[in-house]
């Protein structure tokens, strides 16, 4: 799991972007008890794409990976121009 990665959710057409990595202040970045933030991406219309903040989630790698399938891994986000490329791959 990867900055950037991109993850469909198993039962709705929902996606969601990984946004950062979290550790309680005062522990080591080595520590694999690391929480992942990622943000929901959603589509309004062609036009209106984004995220919002309060929207954000958070969880371990297991917990997100139970609800959530990679869809677009964060090195092949450069062969789609804009979201709606890859909106079309949720139908």
């Amino acid at each position: 799991m990867k900055l950037g990665d991109i993850y469909r959710h198993k039962n709705k057409n929902s996606i969601i972007q990984i946004d950062s990595f979290a550790t309680p202040m005062g522990q080591s970045v080595d520590n694999s008890s690391f929480t992942i933030v990622f943000k929901q991406i959603e589509r309004h219309n062609q036009y209106e794409i984004g995220s919002c903040s309060s929207n954000n989630g958070y969880g371990s790698q297991e917990e997100i990976e139970k609800e959530y399938k990679l869809l677009i891994p964060q090195e092949k986000l450069s062969e789609y121009q804009d979201w709606n490329e890859i909106f079309e791959l949720l139908n």
